[in-house]
C-alpha cells in the first residue's frame, strides 16, 4: 500500500480527497494521509520526512483560505514540492489548483500541476490514465530507477575493483553516484564537478543508505 500525503488549508478539501481515494477503484493501493501546511518551509520539510510518504500532493495557494488556520503560509505549493525535491531527488510529487496557469509559469516542471477539480471527478472523463493512476505510476517509476541505478553502481564497482575501468565507466560511476546521493539527501551532496574519482568507501556508504531507503519503501508499501 502507498501512503499518499495530501496537504491543504481547508478542512473540508482534506476530507474532499480522502473520499476522492475511498471512491477508487485503486483505494485498495493507496492510504490517504492529509495535513495542514505548517507556517515555516523547513519545518514542513522536515515533517513531511517523519511521515515518509510515497508521493506529496498540495493545493498550490496554501495561503488563500484561513477559514481553519490562523497563522500565515509563505509558500505556495509548488515551492514545496520544489523544496521537497531539492531534499529527494525526482521524488513523486503533484500540485493540484484551480489556477494551473498561474501555477505552471510559477514551476520548473509543468508536469506535476494538475486541475484541482479532479478531487470532484469533473476533469478526468475517459481518460485512459486517470489521476491516481498517474501517481502510483510515478511512485513506482521512481522506486524501479532507484533499484535499477543501484544495481548497475554495485556492477560497476565490481569492475572496478577488477582494474577494468575506463574513464566512461569511472564517469557513469559519478552519474550514479550523484543521482542515488541525492535521492537520499540532496541537501549534503558533493557537487558532480567535483567528483573526479568517487571515493570507494563513501560509494559504499551510499549504496548502504540506498538499501536502507529501498527497505523501508518496501515495508511501507506491504
Amino acid at each position: 500500500m502507498y501512503k499518499i500525503l495530501f496537504i491543504d488549508e481547508e478542512k473540508d478539501t482534506l476530507e474532499d480527497f480522502e473520499e476522492f481515494v475511498e471512491k477508487s477503484p485503486l483505494k485498495a493501493k493507496l492510504e490517504p494521509i492529509t495535513m495542514f501546511p505548517l507556517a515555516d518551509l523547513e519545518e514542513m520539510i522536515e515533517n513531511i520526512i517523519k511521515i515518509a510518504p510515497d508521493a506529496i500532493i498540495s493545493d498550490y495557494r496554501l495561503n488563500e483560505l484561513k477559514t481553519d488556520i490562523k497563522y500565515n503560509v509563505p509558500y505556495n505549493g509548488v515551492d514545496l514540492v520544489e523544496e521537497f525535491q531539492s531534499v529527494r531527488n525526482y521524488f513523486p510529487s503533484f500540485v493540484l489548483t484551480a489556477l494551473d496557469d498561474e501555477a505552471v509559469n510559477n514551476s520548473n516542471d509543468v508536469n506535476i500541476v494538475y486541475v484541482k477539480n479532479i478531487l470532484y471527478n469533473k476533469e478526468e472523463g475517459n481518460a485512459k490514465a486517470k489521476f491516481l493512476d498517474r501517481v502510483i505510476s510515478q511512485i513506482e517509476h521512481y522506486r524501479n530507477r532507484i533499484e535499477s541505478y543501484k544495481r548497475e553502481l554495485s556492477e560497476l564497482i565490481e569492475v572496478r575493483k577488477k582494474g577494468d575501468a575506463d574513464i566512461t565507466i569511472e564517469s557513469r560511476i559519478i552519474e550514479l553516484d550523484d543521482f542515488l546521493e541525492k535521492s537520499i539527501d540532496g541537501r549534503s551532496v558533493i557537487p558532480s564537478e567535483f567528483k573526479t574519482l568517487s571515493n570507494s568507501n563513501r560509494l559504499d556508504n551510499i549504496l548502504n543508505k540506498v538499501d536502507q531507503l529501498l527497505k523501508k519503501l518496501d515495508e511501507d508499501g506491504k
